[in-house]
C-alpha cells in the first residue's frame, strides 16, 4: 500500500468514526428533526424497525403538521397523496438499521430511493408528496438512531466499511491504475442489481412479474457432504449439511439435483454475496454466471474474455480484466445447468471445463447439473468436490413456506390462515409431504393452497392440472382481466399451443427457443385454429401467451423459456400422447432429459396406450446395451402415473423389476427408490440376504417414505449387523419421528451404532432411547443438557457446528471412548478431553493451528485421525501418547512429515492423502506391524508397497497407478483389495490368480479382467 493510500485509509476511518460518534453524542437522536415524531402509539413497545404500518402512521401525523399546506388541498387529493407516500414506502420495503446504513445515514439518499409520485396526482398534490417523503426520511432516520441497539450496530458498521475500505485501497494498488477498480465496482453494483430479487412462483404470475428480494425468498438447503467419521473406515460417511457450508469447503464444486431442487437459485445466492462482498471464502471473488443452456444453439462455449457477453452483461470491462482475476484466483466462475446440454454436446462441456482449469487453475469454480445428466465422478480428476441437493425435509419446507407467505404480506395480502392450514396439511398428509420436497413444487402448493380455498389435490398429474387452470384461466378471469393483449383464449387453446411449443422444445433438445422462432411456429399452428387466427396475428397471439399465461418467460431479449422445465415436459408430454409419438417416447427414453416426459406421458395416456408404451420400454431394455436396468426402473417409477393398468403388463412389470432385487449396494438403492412405492413391494425380507444386502433394502424403503415403507424397515428391527444397524439409525431422518421411534428405533439394538440428531426434536426422543451410546450432534445443537446428563454415552460427533466454542460439557461424560469433531471450527480448545478414557479421537476441519497437547495425556488412545491444518512440521512432534494403532492424516493435514512414525511400533493401521504423503511413505522405514494401509488421491507405484509384506488390507482410492497391480501379487498376506481411481482404467485381471484375495471396487470405474473374478470375490461398493 502506497503512502498515498494509507492516508486516504486513515482519513476516510476518521471521518466515518467523527461522524457515528457525533451521531451517538447527541441524545436522544441524531438532531435530524426538531419535534420527531412518533411512529407508533406511545401505550405500545417502540417497533424495532419500520414497516408498513408504521410509516404511514408517520406520514398521517406529519401530514397534520403541515396544517395549511394540506388544507389547501381538496381532501381526495391530500388523501392520494398520502396513499402515494404510503405505498412508495412499502415498495421500498422495511426500514431498519441495515436499510438505512445502506443509505449512509442520508434522509436525501433515502428519499431518492422511492418512486416517482404516480401519474395522475394533481401538481399540488405531487409537491405534497415530494414534501412528505423528505420529511418522513428524516424523521425515520431520527427515530432509527434512538434505539437502543443503534450505538452497538453503529460500531459494527463503521468496522465493515473500514475494512472494506481498506481492501478497497489494496486491490487500488494491485491493479496498478483506478480503471478497473472502477469497473470492478461498477460490475459489482450490476450484479447485485441483476441478482438479489427473485421471481417467487404463485406471487410472479401476474402482468407485473414482481420480484422480491432473494433475502426475503431465498432459503439455506441441505447438500450431501463426506467426512471420514472412523479411522480405518474404508470410505467416507455420507452426511448432511447447509448447502453454504458445503460450498465454502472447495475451491471447486460439482453439485448435482433433480429438477426443481434450488440449484439455479443457490448460484444466483452465491453471485449476490459475492457482488456484495458479503463474509466469507469468496467474498473477496468476482462472480461470473454462465447459463449452459444459452450456448446449445450457437455450439460455441465462452472463453474468459467472452464471459461478460455470454453472461448478457451490457458493460465493457478494460482489456484483460476477466483474465486478471482468473489468473489471480478471484474470479468466481458460477456454470449452471450441465444437464441443459443435449447429450451430444456434454463431451464438449467437459473439454470446455477442463480447458479452463488448466488455463486458470486458481479461480473458483461451481458447476450444477441433474444427477442423472453425468457420473458422480464427472469432474473428480479435476479436483471437483461433488455434493447433491438433498430432499427438503419437514424443517426447509416450513421455512419455505413461512418466507413464501412473507413476501405474500409485503404485497399486502392476508395470507395468516393460508399460511397455517398449509404447514398443518404438509406435516398431517404424507403426499404432499413428499410432493413439497423440492423449492419448486412447494411454491406451486403455497400458490394452489391460495388460490383454491386450502382444498389442495392430491395427486401429481392433478397438481399440474389444478396449476395449469390456475395459471391460465382462473386468476386472470377472477380478476376480470381478459383481452388484455386483444385476443382472448380458452385454457385448451393456450395449452393447445403451449404443448406443441413444448414438445418442439424437448424433441430439439432445447430448453429456450428463439422469440421469432417461436412466433413463426405459432403461426403455423394458427392455420389449424381459425378461430383464433379470427383474432389477431401470431405475435400478438404470442404475446399473449409470453404476458398472460405465467409459464413462458423472457429472461433475454430474443429468448424464450419455459417458467421451468417441469412444465415443459409435463406439456410435451402431453403433446406427444396427443400425436400418438410412443415410438419417439421408447427411442428416447435411455436420455435421462426425456425422464419426466416419458412418465408423465403414462399419466397422459389411455389404458391401451399405456399398455403399449410400457410394454415399448421392456422391449427396448432388452435391446440397449447397458440401459437394461435404467429403463425397467423407469417403467417401474412410470406406474405411480398410472391409475388403471393391464394386469399382464402389471405383472411382466413387476416381474422384471424383481431381477433387480435385492440391491446389493446403496447406490442400486438410490435408483431403485426412483420407482417409488411399487418397489416396496417387491423387497425382500431380513432372511437370507447379506449384511451389504440387506443394509440396501432398509436404505431403499426409508428414502420411498411413507406408511408401507416403515412396515419394510420394521421387519429389519432386530437385525444386529452393523451396517444394517447404521441403516436404521439413519432411517429417521426420511419419516416422522415419533411412529419411527415406536416401530423401529425402540426394538433395535442401537448400542453399537451412531444415532444422528439434527434438530431439538430429534433431542426430544432421546428419552425414549436409553440403549443409545453413540451420538452425532448437527448443524448448530451445541452440546445440550440432555446430551450431558446420558453418563453412559461412549461415543459422540459433532458436525458442522459454527457457535461451539466450548467443548468442556464433554469432561462430564465419564465414560466417553471416541470424540469426533467435524466442521466446528470457533471451538478454541481440546483441554475438555484431558482425562477422559478415549480410545478415537478425529480432528476434521478445525480452526488451523489448534493446539493438539492436550492428546499427549491420553493414555489409552488408539485411533487418532487429523484432517485440519496444525502447527506440527513432523510425527516426532506430534503431540500423541505412543499407544497408536492407527493414525489417519487426510488432506488438510498433508503438511505434516513423516518422520518419526517410527515412535509407534504396534502402529497396524495408516491412512495417508495426497502425493506428497503417499511419496514419503515410499522411502520411510518400513513399520513393522503395519497391516492396513489406505492411500487416497495419490499417484501410486504399486512395486513400492511390496516392502510392507504383512499388509493383509490396502485401499487405493482415487488414486492414479504408475505401474500395474501385479506387483501386489508379491504381498503374502494380501487379502483384501479397495479400489478406486479418479484418472485412467484399472486392469484387475493379473490378481485373479490370487483365490484368498477379494476386490471391494468403489464408485464408477473403467475396469479390465472383472470376468476372470467369481462373484463372491468381486464385490461392488457404494
Amino acid at each position: 500500500m502506497t503512502g498515498i493510500e494509507t492516508v486516504l485509509l486513515r482519513v476516510a476511518g476518521t471521518a466515518a468514526g467523527t461522524l457515528v460518534k457525533s451521531l451517538l453524542a447527541r441524545a436522544p437522536g441524531a438532531g435530524l428533526a426538531a419535534d420527531p415524531a412518533r411512529p407508533a402509539p406511545r401505550r405500545r413497545k417502540p417497533p424495532a424497525e419500520l414497516g408498513d404500518g408504521e410509516m404511514r402512521r408517520l406520514t398521517e401525523t406529519l401530514a397534520a403538521r403541515l396544517g395549511p399546506e394540506c388544507a389547501a388541498l381538496p381532501e381526495h387529493e391530500r388523501l392520494a397523496a398520502l396513499d402515494a407516500v404510503g405505498d412508495g414506502f412499502a415498495a421500498l420495503g422495511t426500514l431498519d438499521a441495515e436499510a438505512l446504513f445502506a443509505a449512509d445515514l442520508d434522509p436525501t439518499a433515502l428519499a431518492t430511493a422511492l418512486p416517482p409520485p404516480p401519474a395522475g396526482l394533481a401538481p399540488a398534490a405531487e409537491a405534497l408528496y415530494g414534501r412528505l417523503v423528505r420529511l418522513c426520511c428524516a424523521h425515520a432516520v431520527e427515530y432509527v438512531t434512538t434505539l437502543p441497539g443503534f450505538g452497538a450496530r453503529a460500531d459494527v458498521e463503521l468496522v465493515r466499511r473500514t475494512g472494506e475500505l481498506a481492501r478497497a485501497v489494496d486491490r487500488l494498488g494491485a491493479t496498478g491504475d483506478g480503471t478497473a477498480y472502477a469497473f470492478e465496482e461498477r460490475y459489482a453494483q450490476y450484479v447485485a442489481r441483476t441478482h438479489g430479487r427473485l421471481q417467487l412462483f404463485g406471487l410472479t404470475l401476474s402482468r407485473s412479474h414482481q420480484e422480491w428480494p432473494l433475502d426475503v425468498a431465498y432459503i439455506s438447503l441441505a447438500v450431501s457432504g463426506e467426512e471420514q467419521l472412523m479411522p480405518g473406515a474404508p470410505t467416507a460417511h455420507r452426511t448432511q449439511l447447509r448447502a453454504e457450508q458445503a460450498l465454502a469447503s472447495a475451491d471447486r464444486i460439482l453439485l448435482r439435483g433433480p429438477a426443481g431442487s434450488g440449484k439455479s437459485t443457490l448460484m444466483q445466492w452465491l453471485a449476490l454475496n459475492a457482488a456484495r462482498q458479503s463474509d466469507g471464502p469468496w467474498s473477496t471473488c468476482v462472480p461470473f454466471v454462465l447459463r449452459l443452456r444459452s450456448f446449445t444453439a450457437s455450439g460455441d462455449l465462452p472463453l474468459p474474455e467472452d464471459f461478460l457477453r455470454a453472461g448478457g452483461v451490457p458493460l465493457s470491462a478494460p482489456a484483460g480484466w476477466v483474465q486478471d482475476l482468473m489468473l489471480s484466483g478471484r474470479a468466481l466462475v458460477l456454470v449452471d445447468g450441465v444437464d441443459e446440454v443435449p447429450q451430444r454436446l456434454r463431451a464438449r462441456t467437459e473439454t470446455w471445463l477442463r480447458s479452463l482449469v488448466s488455463a486458470f487453475p486458481k479461480a473458483r469454480y461451481v458447476v450444477t447439473t441433474r444427477p442423472s445428466a453425468v457420473p458422480e465422478d464427472w469432474l473428480a480428476g479435476l479436483g471437483f468436490a461433488t455434493h447433491a441437493m438433498l430432499p427438503m425435509e419437514q424443517r426447509d419446507i416450513r421455512a419455505f413456506v413461512e418466507h413464501w407467505h412473507a413476501a405474500a404480506r409485503v404485497q399486502g395480502q392476508e395470507v395468516d390462515a393460508y399460511e397455517a392450514s398449509l404447514l398443518e396439511a404438509v406435516s398431517s398428509r404424507r403426499d404432499l409431504a413428499r410432493l413439497a420436497t423440492n423449492p419448486l413444487m412447494c411454491a406451486l402448493l403455497c400458490a394452489l393452497n391460495q388460490d383454491r380455498r386450502m382444498q389442495l389435490p392430491r395427486a401429481r398429474k392433478e397438481l399440474y392440472d389444478a396449476a395449469l387452470d390456475m395459471l391460465l384461466v382462473r386468476r386472470d378471469t377472477e380478476r376480470e382481466i381478459s383481452g388484455v393483449e386483444g385476443v382472448y383464449l380458452t385454457r385448451e387453446e393456450q395449452v393447445a399451443l403451449l404443448q406443441r411449443l413444448a414438445y418442439w422444445l424437448i424433441r430439439n433438445g432445447q430448453l429456450e427457443a428463439a422469440r421469432n422462432e417461436a412466433v413463426e411456429m405459432v403461426g403455423e399452428w394458427l392455420e389449424a385454429m381459425p378461430q383464433v387466427r379470427a383474432q389477431g396475428g401470431a405475435e400478438q397471439v404470442f404475446a399473449h401467451l409470453l404476458i398472460r399465461s405465467g409459464l413462458l418467460l423472457e429472461p433475454t431479449p430474443g429468448a424464450v423459456v419455459f417458467v421451468h422445465r417441469t412444465f415443459q415436459d409435463y406439456l410435451g408430454a402431453k403433446a406427444a400422447v396427443e400425436s400418438r409419438d410412443f415410438g419417439v417416447l421408447v427411442k428416447n427414453a435411455h436420455d435421462d432429459s426425456w425422464d419426466d416426459v416419458v412418465r408423465m406421458a403414462v399419466g397422459h395416456a389411455r389404458p391401451d396406450e399405456r399398455a403399449r408404451l410400457l410394454r415399448g420400454l421392456l422391449r427396448r431394455a432388452d435391446k440397449v446395451k447397458g440401459a437394461r436396468s435404467r429403463l425397467v426402473l423407469l417403467a417401474a417409477a412410470c406406474l405411480e402415473h398410472a391409475p388403471e393398468l393391464d394386469p399382464q403388463v402389471r405383472r411382466e412389470m413387476e416381474s422384471r423389476t424383481a431381477d433387480l432385487l435385492p440391491p446389493q449396494r446403496i447406490s442400486q438403492a438410490e435408483e431403485l427408490a426412483r420407482a417409488g412405492e411399487l418397489v416396496l413391494d417387491l423387497l425382500p425380507g431380513p432372511r437370507d440376504l447379506s449384511e451389504a444386502e440387506a443394509a440396501a433394502v432398509v436404505h431403499t424403503a426409508s428414502r420411498v417414505g411413507g406408511p408401507q415403507a416403515l412396515g419394510v424397515v420394521a421387519r429389519f428391527r432386530c437385525d444386529d449387523r452393523p451396517m444394517v444397524r447404521f441403516q436404521l439409525s439413519n432411517g429417521w431422518q426420511h419419516f416422522d419421528r415419533g411412529p419411527y421411534v415406536d416401530t423401529v428405533l425402540t426394538k433395535a439394538d442401537l448400542s453399537q451404532t451412531y444415532l444422528a440428531v439434527e434438530s431439538a426434536e430429534e433431542l426430544a426422543q432421546l428419552d425414549r432411547l436409553p440403549g443409545v451410546r453413540y451420538l452425532i450432534l448437527r448443524g448448530g445443537l451445541g452440546i445440550p443438557e440432555t446430551v450431558v446428563s446420558r453418563r453412559d454415552l461412549a461415543g459422540i460427533a459433532l458436525q458442522n457446528d459454527d457457535l461451539l466454542t466450548d467443548l468442556s460439557p464433554l469432561s462430564e461424560l465419564a465414560q466417553l471412548t471416541r470424540v469426533y469433531l467435524y466442521n466446528c471450527p470457533r471451538v478454541d480448545s481440546l483441554d475438555a478431553l484431558i482425562g477422559l478414557p478415549l480410545q478415537s479421537v478425529s480432528l476434521s476441519r478445525m480452526r488451523a493451528g489448534l493446539s493438539l497437547y492436550p492428546l499427549a495425556s491420553l493414555d489409552s488412545l488408539r485411533y487418532l485421525s487429523i484432517g485440519f491444518t496444525v502447527d506440527v512440521p513432523d510425527l516426532a512432534r506430534l503431540p500423541a501418547p505412543d499407544s497408536l494403532h492407527s493414525l489417519a492424516l487426510w488432506e488438510g493435514a498433508s503438511q505434516v512429515d513423516l518422520h518419526g512414525m517410527e515412535r509407534w511400533p504396534d502402529l497396524k493401521e495408516l491412512i495417508l492423502c495426497g502425493d506428497r504423503l503417499a511419496g514419503q511413505l515410499a522411502t520411510h522405514p518400513v513399520v513393522p506391524a503395519l497391516d492396513n494401509l489406505h492411500l487416497e488421491s495419490a499417484a501410486v507405484d504399486p512395486r513400492q508397497l511390496v516392502r510392507h509384506q504383512k499388509l493383509s488390507r490396502l485401499a487405493l482410492l482415487k488414486c492414479t497407478f504408475t505401474a500395474g497391480l501385479e506387483a501386489l501379487l508379491s504381498l503374502p498376506h494380501l487379502t483384501r483389495l479397495a479400489v478406486s481411481y479418479s484418472a485412467g482404467p484399472v486392469d484387475l485381471s493379473p490378481l485373479a490368480a490370487r483365490e484368498d484375495l477379494v476386490v471391494e471396487v468403489y464408485g464408477p470405474n473403467t475396469l479390465f479382467g472383472t470376468e476372470l473374478f467369481p462373484p463372491e470375490r468381486l464385490r461392488y461398493m457404494s
